[in-house]
């Protein structure tokens, strides 16, 4: 199921459209400041940063780093919901709380698979083209 959903961030019509409202926001916003939260930070949240920071040019690496953290702010409450749940309960619910590299992982494969690169899921997906990318970068990057 979180791989199902990971995919859909990419491909979904609804995602596509949350994420380039997202994205365009991001933009235009005259102070340049992004905010952005969730509770656990990998499904709408996690694709909408991990899809920003490619667009960034952040390598691959540091992004998963920071998608995987999420495990870490959260493990507390995790272990705590997952604790007070029937042990055949909390074996169903525990992949629904985690973070993992798998779920991330799904939404760059349907990228790929679906779009044949990072650009071109940006550019058809998102309606972003090289211009409002570079725009992205001018705004959001220092040095």
């Amino acid at each position: 199921m979180m791989i199902d959903g990971e995919r859909f961030m990419v491909s979904g019509d609804t995602a596509k459209a949350a994420h380039t409202t997202a994205f365009r926001g991001v933009g235009t916003d005259s102070a340049h400041g992004v905010v952005f939260h969730c509770t656990a930070g990998r499904d709408r949240t996690g694709w909408s940063e991990a899809a920003l920071l490619t667009a960034l040019g952040v390598p691959q690496d540091t992004i998963m780093a920071d998608y995987l953290a999420g495990s870490d702010y959260r493990a507390a409450a995790n272990k705590a919901a997952l604790d007070r749940m029937p042990p055949a309960q909390a074996a169903v619910c525990k992949p629904m709380l985690d973070v993992r590299p798998e779920y991330l992982n799904a939404g760059l494969d349907e990228v790929r698979e679906q779009y044949g690169s990072f650009n071109s899921y940006l550019d058809r997906a998102l309606d972003l083209d090289a211009r409002d990318v570079c725009e992205l970068r001018d705004d959001l990057l220092v040095g």
